[in-house]
């Protein structure tokens, strides 16, 4: 097995026939806005394969100094094999591609489930991240009618504190939101927001 970047029609390909069935709808943006940051450099996918076949895949938005990490899936009859596991641990090897001390990780915040069942899927979702070397901030955002809890996967030694988290969080927030949306900030803080702690 071996992690190989992917150029962009090998991107394209991967959104047609594997994101668009693993995501859905209202969480996958546009391929055109993906095309357009990557053509900027902004935006990096990796794929983790075996033969040719593409295990599981991790898409990163990316700007000096900060990087999110925006998809990530495995494909879904290897799952609970450790695959997952493996890949995001390899990639920190491409840390000087991504140009950032830390990757960031949404991950759903329990504190916004609205059943007992969902918020144990989120600590599960949580913890499989703190198992690949994620650690918790105490960053929120919100982000199209959606709460998320901030992880971060350090490339280096060293503390991380919540203010750069926040801070690279909002960085790369207004590359990606802002290409979404243009330069209405009343829409962007319509549709996103980041909080030192749970929304209210």
């Amino acid at each position: 097995m071996e992690i190989v970047k992917l150029g962009l029609a090998e991107m394209q390909a991967l959104y047609e026939a594997r994101m668009k069935e693993d995501f859905p709808p209202s969480e996958l943006r546009p391929w055109s806005s993906m095309r357009t940051l990557t053509e900027q450099g902004s935006y990096l996918c990796f794929g983790f394969q075996e033969g040719g076949r593409i295990l599981a895949y991790a898409a990163f938005a990316r700007c000096p100094g900060a990087a999110l990490l925006d998809y990530y899936a495995v494909d879904s009859a290897l799952r609970g094999r450790g695959i997952g596991q493996k890949f995001l641990r390899g990639l920190r090897r491409f840390s000087q591609e991504l140009d950032a001390p830390f990757v960031l990780v949404e991950v759903e915040s329990v504190e916004s489930a609205r059943t007992q069942e969902e918020a144990e899927t989120r600590r599960r979702r949580i913890r499989f991240y703190e198992r690949c070397g994620c650690r918790p901030s105490g960053v929120y955002a919100y982000l199209f009618g959606v709460d998320y809890q901030i992880l971060y996967l350090p490339f280096q030694e060293g503390t991380v504190t919540n203010s750069q988290v926040r801070c690279a969080l909002e960085q790369v927030y207004r590359m990606t939101v802002g290409l979404l949306v243009g330069e209405d900030r009343q829409r962007f803080a319509q549709v996103c927001q980041v909080y030192a702690g749970p929304r209210a």
